[in-house]
């Protein structure tokens, strides 16, 4: 049995007027409501004046949480790759943290003689990064583009993570969970309703009987959503509703947490 839901809007009532009916104004189409699918607003990090470099990979447009590498040595620092402007000598012996990376250098934020500074400086005075870091993050940056562009289209496709599928479409309505052989499954379950207006007949504060419209909320449809190990792997549709949050086509590479 479909759930309802009555909202009760009471447009209509006497306000001295001799006898006399108000119909309800509230508009009688039928209307899509799927509370789940509310944006979640995010700080855009993108909106800063850095004048970016091509080709490299800035890590706080990605990285919840910042990541500190280790200075070994006294190193310039120049604000951008063609090293057309010093800004300063990094000091030795220090924790640093790292902002961008390039094919030729990396820009951190670190303290030097000036005061805390933020730039490029070689590769070989910084420390503490896994070998193979520079090809995860590649990866990890790879599937970040795709997944960027699904959130600000409000989309879901296999292979997000239920953090992401949050952040393109917001909370579900209904989230439950079991584990399995294949691993924990989460299931995220987004309901939209059909508003439909019913008339009925109440009284005013005079006594008067007067029309009133209320609407009672139907369930039409709902989307199901599975994570296995916090991966979407299945996205259904209940019959009738077309998803048009679903990034059809769309391959996301596996989750690569470079670090």
């Amino acid at each position: 049995m479909k759930n309802t839901r009555i909202v009760l809007f009471r447009t209509a009532f006497s306000l001295g007027i001799a006898a006399g009916f108000l119909l309800s104004t509230i508009p009688a189409d039928a209307q899509l409501r799927r509370p789940g699918f509310a944006k979640v607003k995010k700080e855009d990090r993108e909106s800063s004046n850095l004048v970016k470099e091509d080709g490299a990979i800035y890590l706080e447009e990605m990285m919840a949480k910042e990541v500190k590498v280790r200075v070994t040595q006294s190193t310039a620092a120049y604000s951008n790759l063609k090293a057309s402007r010093w800004l300063g000598n990094v000091n030795p012996n220090q924790n640093a943290t790292l902002l961008a990376v390039s094919d030729k250098a990396y820009r951190i934020r670190a303290q030097a003689k000036q005061g805390q500074i933020a730039g490029w400086v070689s590769k070989g005075a910084v420390t503490g990064l896994a070998p193979d870091f520079e090809a995860k993050l590649k990866k990890f940056y790879d599937r970040y583009v795709i997944v960027k562009e699904l959130i600000e289209n409000e989309q879901v496709a296999l292979g997000m993570t239920f953090e992401e599928v949050v952040a393109s479409i917001g909370p579900p309505d209904l989230r439950s969970a079991s584990v399995e052989a294949s691993g924990r499954v989460d299931t995220l379950e987004y309901v939209s309703y059909e508003r439909v207006p019913q008339t009925v007949m109440t009284r005013d504060a005079f006594g008067g009987v007067v029309p009133t419209t209320q609407y009672v909320e139907v369930e039409n449809g709902r989307v199901t959503i599975e994570l296995t190990d916090n991966m979407v792997t299945a996205i259904r549709e209940s019959e009738g509703i077309n998803f048009a949050h679903q990034g059809h086509g769309v391959n996301i590479p596996p989750y690569i947490y470079p670090f």
